[in-house]
């Protein structure tokens, strides 16, 4: 192996001996914590945001209301940093629990590192526990494709159980749930934003009761079930601990003309090979992590590059990690200081207890 930091090494191959035992079976989810993103605004603990299932009216027009939207209003931010996630982990009442991960991440990176998407990753490795967040853009833009997935969500939720549906997409406001959950010998703190919940939501608050929301335009005579990306669908799911996806199939007009509940399979045998290449992946990259994982207590950002089914990676250059952490909060790796100072107040807390 070379010795040059800013070498890419071909880390990981499907063909490999794994480092972990297999089959890696998924534990059951359990909610550990949750928080409320209101126009950026962070509320730990909190369903402010949170939404409810209704069953949308008939023949709803998806389209409607797009060109109404100032670009201000398309525009969003997509939170790739995993600020929020820490902040919960130091603030829940839940942060013993939380902070007894193995592994902190977003729902939507491990789906694709399941599924052999290609996604580029910034990592750290900090007191035991992998840190992965996603490379990219932060600046989103909503289409006229991607609006109809958001005025269905407006149409099939209410802001209160039994509430009426309907209103203006809002896309700076969403809910997210953060899912502690075993993945072979792993224990995986993964957040992701749900959509909504059923009413039993309310007096028993457990994964079982996320619904997803999800859209597929139909072109006359098309066998509407036939084109559903349905792998993708269902491993985001499944990953969080759902149960159901709602779909609704507006026509290229924009009308829904039908709704259908999907199941997500209880039977996870089909998908084994997929979660147990997830499973490899993580326990991988935390053996190649843990033998270095800073440098005189500066914490290294690797940039892992996964392909399907194989993985390379690179130790990023002391250039590249002030570019990537570039007008933003003081850090540490890819690690916020101010997370890495709650952690030692935290554990000298409880050395004086």
């Amino acid at each position: 192996m070379s010795t040059n930091q800013n070498s890419t090494e071909h880390f990981l191959d499907s063909s490999d001996p794994p480092l972990c035992t297999l089959p890696a079976l998924l534990g059951p989810p359990k909610q550990a914590a949750c928080f409320s993103l209101c126009n950026e605004q962070l509320r730990v603990d909190s369903i402010a945001a949170l939404r409810y299932f209704v069953h949308p009216p008939e023949n709803v027009n998806l389209k409607a209301g797009y060109d109404r939207l100032s670009h201000k209003q398309r525009s969003f931010k997509r939170v790739r940093r995993l600020d929020h996630i820490l902040t919960m982990c130091l603030q829940s009442k839940n942060s013993k629990q939380l902070l007894k991960a193995e592994v902190i991440t977003w729902r939507g990176i491990l789906k694709k590192i399941m599924l052999g998407d290609k996604v580029d990753l910034n990592v750290s490795y900090h007191n035991g526990v992998l840190y992965l967040e996603e490379q990219g853009p932060r600046k989103m833009y909503c289409d006229p494709i991607s609006y109809l997935g958001y005025k269905f969500e407006t149409w099939c939720s209410s802001a209160y159980p039994q509430g009426a549906p309907g209103g203006a997409v809002d896309l700076q406001t969403q809910w997210n749930a953060a899912v502690i959950r075993k993945l072979g010998s792993l224990n995986v703190l993964l957040v992701g934003e749900v959509d909504c919940v059923k009413s039993e939501y309310i007096k028993h608050p457990r994964p079982e009761h996320y619904v997803e929301l999800k859209t597929k335009t139909a072109k006359p005579g098309e066998d509407v079930y036939r084109n559903i990306d349905w792998a993708k669908w269902e491993m985001q799911t499944l990953l969080i601990g759902g149960s159901n996806i709602f779909v609704g199939f507006p026509d290229t007009a924009g009308i829904v003309r039908q709704v259908d509940t999907l199941a997500v399979r209880e039977n996870l045998e089909p998908v084994q090979p997929k979660i147990d290449w997830g499973a490899r992946v993580l326990h991988s990259l935390i053996e190649y992590c843990a033998r270095a994982p800073d440098t005189n207590g500066v914490l290294k950002v690797w940039r892992v590059q996964l392909r399907k089914w194989y993985v390379d990676i690179r130790e990023l250059g002391p250039a590249e990690v002030k570019a990537l952490n570039q007008g933003d909060v003081a850090r540490n790796g890819i690690l916020p200081a101010s997370f890495i100072n709650g952690l030692r107040r935290k554990s000298t807390a409880s050395q004086s207890v």
